[in-house]
């Protein structure tokens, strides 16, 4: 709620506040009033009285409908009056339901204001989690610019199963960008792992060839240990629950790494959506020719992982998203056609592009996935190097 000395800086802001709201009830009350005063036998509108505070309640706080109804109340009486009603017959019955629908009124607005309030506190915890799990990326990463957007697709919250990190390994940036299966706040246990795990192997320097076998090993190896604690703490319900996640969850995951002076990008896919490389106003997609399995299965494949390289000129930038970008669809079905929109966009600074594509997603459908993306962009001048862990 704004405060009294913004108010008075923003006149439109009087209009919002609950001065105006009871200021419109009480005029609302008056025209009833004089309407029936002179509407004669025929027009009653006394009765309509008693919706204004029931109105007020969706509207306006506890104080401000507890003011409403004392206004109601002795403009209702004078309706009851002019109508011939205020007598032993009609008049007990119809103040009593009077006041009834005021209590119940300034207890439906309390009850409201209480858990808009409970429900503030959620919010600013979701973004505090936010905040602490997905900690902002550095403006520069060395020889590369860095710019990041999530969209989350529950309403109520600001994070869910996408995930972003960067880190400097051995001098080089390294960034990653994944997706856990699954939706919503249920899977915020394997992101915090999954960025654990990364955050540990850039401070042990992992090899990128090595990463996704350190990151399966590690994400394991938290979800035994808290399998083990829920059945230390005798809640035998999870064990169930945890045995099934240990043999389901998995986490798709992109990890880059920019060598040289920014000049060479490596990438290892494990099951992830293939970045675009915008270059020139176009867009060009940079699959993997044998991109590995998703962090959590990699134990089903012997095959090693494979480390693909490319160019990256100066002005150059790389896209990457997480597939409730590619596969968000409209009221029809319809894909976002994610290509066609980058390559319309490429030419665009990677802050103004990411935006651009938030505004246009939005445009197209109503989420019903999270959305990470991340861009490197190629500086022309090398910068100073960034410190060694983000």
């Amino acid at each position: 709620m704004p405060s009294v000395d913004a108010r008075r800086r923003d006149p439109k802001a009087l209009w919002r506040g609950p001065q105006a709201m009871v200021a419109l009830a009480v005029a609302t009350l008056a025209l009833l009033l004089i309407a029936d005063a002179f509407g004669g036998s025929r027009i009653r509108l006394g009765g309509l009285m008693l919706a204004i505070p029931a109105l007020a309640a969706v509207f306006a706080g506890p104080r401000a409908v507890l003011v409403i109804s004392g206004a109601m109340l002795p403009a209702y009486v004078t309706s009851l009056a002019e109508n011939h009603r205020l007598n032993w017959a009609d008049a007990p019955i119809a103040i009593s339901t009077a006041v009834v629908i005021c209590v119940a009124a300034v207890a439906a607005s309390a009850v409201r204001e209480k858990r808009a309030r409970q429900l503030a506190q959620s919010r600013r915890v979701t973004v505090q989690t936010q905040q602490t799990l997905l900690r902002p990326l550095p403006p520069r990463l060395g020889p590369v610019e860095l710019a990041s957007m999530y969209l989350a697709a529950d309403a109520e919250s600001t994070i869910g199963g996408d995930l972003y990190a960067c880190a400097i390994v051995d001098g080089r940036p390294r960034v990653m960008v994944g997706d856990v299966q699954g939706k919503g706040l249920a899977t915020l246990e394997i992101v915090l792992f999954m960025l654990g795990a990364f955050r540990l192997a850039a401070w042990e320097g992992v090899p990128l060839a090595d990463l996704p076998a350190f990151l399966d090993d590690a994400v394991r190896r938290e979800l035994v240990l808290a399998r083990d604690m829920a059945v230390q703490r005798g809640d035998f319900t999870q064990e169930p629950e945890m045995g099934q996640r240990m043999r389901e969850s998995f986490v798709t995951a992109i990890v880059v790494e920019v060598g040289g002076d920014g000049d060479e990008i490596h990438l290892v896919n494990c099951g992830h959506p293939a970045p675009f490389l915008l270059r020139d106003g176009t867009a060009r997609e940079l699959p993997s020719p044998k991109p590995a399995l998703p962090i959590g299965l990699l134990s089903l494949d012997t095959d090693t992982v494979q480390v693909d390289s490319h160019r990256m000129e100066p002005g150059d930038t790389l896209l990457l998203y997480t597939d409730g970008l590619a596969e968000a669809r409209d009221g029809t079905g319809e894909f976002y056609p994610l290509a066609e929109r980058v390559a319309q966009r490429a030419h665009h600074p990677p802050t103004t592009l990411l935006g651009a594509i938030r505004t246009d997603l939005r445009r197209h459908a109503l989420l019903d996935d999270d959305v990470a993306m991340v861009t490197l962009h190629r500086s022309v001048a090398r910068p100073a190097d960034s410190a060694k862990t983000v």
